[in-house]
């Protein structure tokens, strides 16, 4: 039995691009965890990493036209209305390998096995939740190395004789200790790339946010699960040796465990990696209220220099709203604490959802401000636009569903649109999405801290302070040439930071006057359009 798992190509588009809810970050190990299950139990196993590789869609297609598998597993992700091409490409490997078995596995198959195996009729299976036990048993059954059929597999999906049927589910997985290392790509590859070394320390998360998934793939009832510190540390060594590249990310949703278990778990991990022979890096991502000083500290210690923090928002009735179980207090204090011990921060902020109002989006704007976390346009862009996305699965798409409140579109109806409650918060939401993306566009990012350098600073330095007004020789609109262009820059993305913050406080001024509705939605795009192209050069950044 040769099993092929492929990784397809992560195709976007200008409105999908800076969208990451399509799936958790601990999906980037599926494939590798499955595969390495696949091997030990004796299958010959390739993985074809056709994103990683940087191959598109036909140059994938012509390499599996011409590998030799009997089982192919496909790490299937929602990619809006470009999932048809992904799938219009499996049809084509069907056709011309018809004696293939074809599976779809991942956090899109998972809750949208039924009109995927209806509507696509050529795949011969679906995984329900986690693969790595599933997709074993179905290769060694399509062997006829465990007897039964393979259409019974637990935890699978068919097409039956009266279409698409639902196996018993799978529990999930409970001793992450006795699961191999997961296989990963060569370092060469991942050295191409600029890589870190992802690693799954745990699996689900203790919090029941609406807008999430993560514990409805892993099933109803499941909990947190971590491994072992002692588990840990051992793959991150292999994984050292292996590449020599000492920098790693905790692909975890939620790296602390719960209660007083959870934070001595976290120190003894922290006092493991600080034992290693090597200058370890790593970052992780948390809530609010897993902010220990004293655990971050020693995490410090150990290497820690970047968190993905999830506050969400800076109004409590959202928070609560959310199901999120934190304050707006835990948020600023763990924000607070991160920054005092020297830690880069990334934000999880939901500006707009489906229940916001004006006065929760200044609500929002007060907070950040307040905790001085806008500092660059591409960052005040992010969080100001950012806008709830629902997909199916979480319990927000079947809430708001339930209510009439959503309406499914897009690829296989996973997506559910909506209008804000209060079309006042509706019609902000689409002026600030429209200019932000703008900022965006303009900025590409360069302004942002990346994995080696630091953000351009909007707020700070330069010889007037930075935030009072115009440097010296620099005109609106144009460039004064003798200035040299970074600093030229610097000074066009202080004030596209100053821009953004004040038009969405007039925006809300507007919204709250009658001025800005859904009618005038597209005229306020276009005086944020212009106030931009006051501040930009004519012929671009310098």
């Amino acid at each position: 039995m040769r099993v092929l798992l492929l990784n397809p190509p992560l195709l976007t588009d200008p409105f999908t691009d800076d969208l990451v809810v399509n799936a958790p970050l601990s999906a980037c190990l599926l494939t590798g965890y499955a595969g390495a299950c696949l091997k030990q139990a004796g299958l010959d196993v390739t993985v074809m990493d056709a994103d990683l590789a940087g191959l598109d869609v036909a140059q994938t297609r012509e390499q599996l036209l011409a590998g030799d598998f009997d089982l192919l597993g496909v790490h299937l992700k929602f990619l809006w209305g470009r999932t048809a091409e992904i799938m219009a490409m499996l049809r084509a490997v069907k056709e011309e390998k018809p004696r293939i078995h074809l599976n779809l596995y991942g956090h899109y198959p998972t809750f949208a096995w039924e009109p995927l195996l209806r509507q696509f009729p050529f795949v011969d299976s679906v995984v329900l939740g986690e693969p790595e036990f599933t997709l074993t048993d179905l290769a060694c059954r399509l062997a006829g190395l465990d007897e039964g059929f393979w259409q019974d597999t637990v935890g699978l999906a068919v097409n039956g004789e009266g279409g698409p049927v639902q196996n018993p589910p799978r529990c999930a997985i409970t001793d992450l200790d006795a699961l191999p290392f997961p296989l990963r790509p060569s370092p060469e590859l991942a050295a191409r790339r600029s890589m870190h070394n992802y690693i799954l320390g745990s699996r689900g998360c203790f919090g029941r946010c609406t807008f999430c998934y993560l514990n409805s793939f892993y099933g109803p009832g499941t909990v947190w699960r971590g491994r072992s510190p002692e588990n840990i540390v051992a793959e991150i060594d292999e994984v050292y040796r292996a590449t020599g590249n000492p920098s790693f990310y905790f692909a975890d949703a939620n790296f602390f465990g719960p209660g007083e278990r959870g934070r001595q778990r976290a120190l003894e991990l922290a006092r493991l990696l600080k034992q290693r022979d090597f200058s370890l890096v790593f970052g992780l991502e948390c809530r609010s209220s897993d902010v220990d000083e004293e655990v971050f500290a020693g995490l410090v210690e150990a290497g820690l220099r970047d968190v993905f923090l999830g506050v969400e928002s800076g109004a409590q009735s959202a928070l609560d709203r959310f199901q999120k179980g934190t304050t707006v207090a835990q948020n600023e204090r763990a924000i607070t604490v991160l920054r005092r011990l020297g830690i880069n921060i990334a934000l999880g902020f939901i500006n707009f959802d489906p229940g916001t109002t004006l006065e929760e989006i200044r609500e929002n704007l007060d907070f950040l401000q307040r905790m001085e976390l806008l500092d660059c346009p591409s960052t005040t862009a992010h969080l100001f636009f950012h806008r709830q996305v629902v997909l199916r699965g979480t319990p927000a798409y079947n809430q708001l569903l339930a209510r009439g409140q959503l309406r499914p579109v897009g690829f296989t109806a996973h997506e559910g649109e909506y209008t804000i409650a209060d079309v006042r918060a509706e019609a902000v939401a689409r002026v600030m999405g429209a200019v932000a993306r703008r900022v965006l566009e303009i900025t590409g990012g360069e302004d942002m801290y990346t994995a080696r350098g630091p953000k351009v600073s909007c707020c700070g330095g330069g010889g007037d302070g930075g935030c009072s007004g115009l440097g010296e020789g620099l005109t609106a609109g144009g460039g004064n040439r003798s200035i040299p262009a970074h600093v030229q820059r610097q000074e066009i993305f202080r004030r596209l930071n100053l821009f953004l913050q004040d038009f969405l406080s007039r925006l809300l001024d507007a919204a709250g006057r009658g001025e800005l509705n859904l009618g005038t939605v597209p005229d306020f795009i276009i005086a944020g359009q212009k106030e931009m192209e006051g501040i930009i050069p004519y012929q671009g950044l310098p």
